[in-house]
């Protein structure tokens, strides 16, 4: 079982001892089944997983998704912390940074740590600071890297927005057998196949140069793992 996370923003007082372990504990996602993925890893994360949209109905707004299980807190990629496919998505990676707002109010992002995961420590691992309480290269490393995947997120986010205006989401209802049962998946969004072939010409040039066109087709092509998690979901059955 995890701990409870303590996410503390970073401080080079507080966090002047801290160490991270570089174990590759996936553990913090052991019970997600859905984890958020930019249109930069759709060619290589569809290649291993199903990728979806899942959408918050109160802010009438979609996301991108791999789809690890099919039910919550079930994760088949992960055993005993450690994770079982070839592609770890760049969300499982960032544990155990984390950026959070400032305050309520504030647009600001820090960056913050998760004290209570068990990559979290002061005897061994790689220093958070320099004893002259200066950021550690490590750290300046992290930083950079969480700083482009936010980066990342915001095209994807302006990606998915463009297909919505579109009206290119379909939901679906997905059916899979499993040990001769069906089991159905609801919640799940897919790129509409016949709408994106009656696209105009225009649009679908203009889908082609922003570099969507291979991302939804990645998309696409990404739905046949579906009955890889199922053979997966039958053995632990």
């Amino acid at each position: 079982m995890t701990s409870t996370p303590k996410i503390t923003p970073l401080n080079k007082d507080a966090h002047a001892a801290f160490r991270i372990n570089q174990d590759n504990d996936y553990g913090h996602v052991a019970e997600e089944h859905l984890l958020p993925v930019t249109a930069h890893e759709f060619i290589v994360a569809g290649a291993e997983y199903p990728i979806v949209f899942i959408k918050n109905e109160e802010k009438n707004v979609y996301h991108a998704v791999v789809m690890l299980g099919f039910a919550d807190r079930q994760n088949l990629f992960v055993q005993d912390a450690k994770w079982q496919g070839m592609y770890v998505p760049v969300a499982a990676r960032s544990h155990p940074f984390a950026l959070v707002k400032e305050s309520e109010e504030s647009e600001r992002l820090l960056v913050a740590l998760d004290e209570n995961s068990p990559l979290v420590g002061t005897e061994e691992g790689e220093a958070l600071f320099n004893e002259d309480g200066t950021e550690s290269e490590y750290l300046a490393k992290r930083k950079e890297h969480m700083a482009e995947y936010l980066e990342l997120s915001k095209i994807t986010t302006t990606m998915i927005a463009k297909l919505q205006s579109l009206d290119l989401f379909k939901q679906q209802v997905l059916t899979l057998k499993v040990q001769g049962e069906d089991r159905r998946i609801n919640g799940i969004y897919l790129v509409d196949e016949q709408k994106l072939a009656e696209l105009d010409d225009a649009v679908v040039v203009e889908l082609h140069k922003n570099g969507y066109l291979k991302v939804i087709y990645a998309h696409l092509l990404s739905l046949q793992h579906t009955a890889k998690l199922a053979q997966k979901v039958a053995k632990i059955s």
